[in-house]
């Protein structure tokens, strides 16, 4: 397995200050300094010179997530991979890199059409202190969090990650249709090599916003509360109740941030130490207790 963590995210939006001043005021993430895109606001969660880069775009989407490689062999060695299976790589340019404050990054498109970018050489942040008391997000070698993506060609996109990446199968989860005469929900969860229990999940249905989610995980349960309670002062909508899930078990709750992006905010997500001794799940159940879903429907 190649791929280290979930680096970084990019979005476009309409009013990145806008993002990012929820990031700071909601999330409890901090600023970073610009590393260069032009009209772009970097947001910290920890060491790492920035987690997420919000650029400045026409439309309100997610644009990639970036993943760690743990060295420039490792890099190389995924590119020849994608070479080999002829899948179209795009080496950044240096100034790309500089962008993303790494020393060197390329990107390809999966089979359902998301935009992936890795990277090698990460530079340090410095001391880092998250708002409203937060004692610290669960990154580090776990990377920031993890997603769910998009993934309407679902067995491609699954061979892609699992054979071309070296992912490894943490979860298969079926759940019922939404309404008759659609298939049923199916959500593949995946692990870099990290004890997160997912890094990545994909999702056999579009999203307009080009993520289903992105996560941010706490170190306690009042920081989750707390969040939420900052959620429901900002007026965003929350899409699931406190819940904890069956396959992660952890507790979190989900909300729509400013552009209709998903987000979950958790605590207490099932940390795996050695993946030689995991035997991969297939779930038809999602969750323990909670997470009682409203989500609106287009065109009410």
């Amino acid at each position: 397995m190649s791929v280290a963590n979930l680096g970084y995210v990019i979005l476009e939006m309409q009013d990145p200050s806008a993002w990012a001043k929820f990031a700071k005021d909601v999330l409890g993430f901090g600023g970073a300094r610009s590393f260069g895109e032009k009209g772009a606001k970097y947001l910290r969660m920890d060491n790492a010179p920035f987690r997420y880069m919000i650029r400045k775009g026409t439309a309100d989407r997610f644009v990639a997530g970036g993943y760690q490689m743990p060295s420039k062999k490792a890099f190389e060695a995924q590119i020849a991979a994608f070479e080999k299976a002829k899948v179209i790589v795009m080496r950044g340019s240096d100034k790309d890199a500089a962008h993303r404050a790494v020393k060197a990054v390329a990107s390809v498109v999966d089979p359902s059409g998301n935009l992936v970018e890795f990277y090698y050489g990460r530079d340090k942040g410095g001391d880092f202190k998250a708002g409203h008391g937060i004692k610290g997000f669960k990154t580090g070698q776990m990377g920031l969090g993890h997603m769910v993506l998009p993934a309407p060609e679902t067995q491609k996109t699954i061979n892609f990650y699992r054979k071309l990446m070296g992912f490894g199968v943490s979860d298969d989860l079926s759940l019922p249709a939404f309404a008759e005469g659609l298939p049923k929900q199916r959500i593949y969860f995946m692990h870099a090599d990290n004890p997160r229990h997912h890094t990545l999940g994909l999702y056999n249905f579009p999203n307009p916003t080009g993520v289903i989610h992105l996560m941010a995980e706490m170190n306690n349960m009042d920081e989750v509360g707390h969040c939420m309670d900052r959620v429901k002062k900002a007026g965003l909508h929350i899409f699931a109740s406190l819940g904890r899930h069956a396959n992660d078990e952890m507790i979190s709750f989900y909300f729509f941030a400013p552009g209709g992006i998903g987000f979950e905010v958790g605590y207490d997500g099932k940390q795996i130490k050695d993946w030689s001794k995991f035997k991969p799940t297939k779930s038809t159940v999602g969750d323990i207790w909670g997470h009682e879903y409203d989500v609106p429907v287009v065109g009410e």
